[in-house]
């Protein structure tokens, strides 16, 4: 997977993250979108989340990109408008689709998306954002199903923070782990991280911060900072813990892209 410069052999990539409502979707892209950038990387933000408008990407990131309306058939018209510029382009970018019968999904039943771009040189990483409820294997049992939405490379990701407090991960999430679904998906080449939790994360979204800026103590949105407790909080899950899962999101999708035998120039995730 590469979010990276400027060589015209290797393959573009588009990451798209899927899930349920408040799984932590926005999170997990925001936290990855700032960190890839933080290390040189360049790639467009596509924000196709109409229902979390209080905190989608385009709150923390001015250059991202926005349907101008909201209807259904006017953002999936939009997304295609997307995919093909990527495809002619040749350009990096990332994908919230946001929660709920999205029209990304009413679109991968009219055309192959994955098989589309993958077959013009793209590389497709989806990335599919759950909790520790069973139900929140919905879009990924949906999109897994007759190869709906697919690609070689996928994530999922569980969200720790979705985990009651006391509970350990592995507890949380043994009837996910345990599921057909989970089974099935990583018989097929899927990878599982675990996104950090990060107990202040409210302290800081609320205030439209970055992480960098609210572990520095910079002032939010609303006249404040983070208390300097959640500011040692949030250098702890930014600079060791959030890296981390980045370290094994990379060697993940290096390993897929090693079974498949993909012998397209492809630079690293950065850092």
């Amino acid at each position: 997977m590469t979010f990276a410069t400027s060589e015209t052999d290797r393959k573009p990539v588009l990451m798209i993250v899927v899930g349920r409502q408040r799984v932590g979707k926005t999170t997990f892209l925001n936290g990855l979108s700032q960190y890839l950038r933080g290390h040189g990387a360049t790639f467009e933000i596509w924000d196709a989340d109409k229902v979390n408008a209080s905190h989608n990407l385009s709150g923390f990131h001015e250059a991202a990109l926005q349907p101008v309306s909201t209807e259904p058939a006017d953002v999936k018209a939009w997304l295609e408008e997307r995919f093909t510029d990527l495809m002619e382009r040749r350009f990096d970018a990332v994908l919230d689709v946001g929660g709920g019968e999205t029209p990304l999904a009413r679109l991968v039943v009219e055309v192959p998306i994955a098989t589309a771009l993958e077959g013009e040189g793209v590389r497709v990483v989806v990335a599919h954002v759950i909790g520790p409820e069973v139900a929140d294997l919905d879009y990924l049992d949906r999109f897994e199903q007759n190869d709906l939405f697919a690609p070689e490379a996928t994530l999922i990701v569980m969200n720790s923070g979705l985990v009651m407090s006391g509970r350990s991960v592995d507890y949380a999430f043994q009837s996910v782990n345990r599921h057909k679904t989970i089974g099935r998906s990583i018989g097929k080449g899927a990878r599982i991280v675990v996104m950090p939790s990060l107990a202040c994360l409210a302290e800081v979204t609320d205030r439209r911060l970055l992480f960098e800026e609210a572990m520095d103590g910079k002032v939010g949105a609303d006249g404040r900072s983070v208390s300097i407790l959640d500011r040692h909080r949030v250098r702890k899950w930014w600079t060791v813990e959030f890296p981390a899962m980045m370290q094994k999101i990379r060697a993940a999708l290096r390993a897929s892209r090693s079974e498949r035998g993909d012998g397209g120039v492809e630079r690293p995730l950065a850092g």
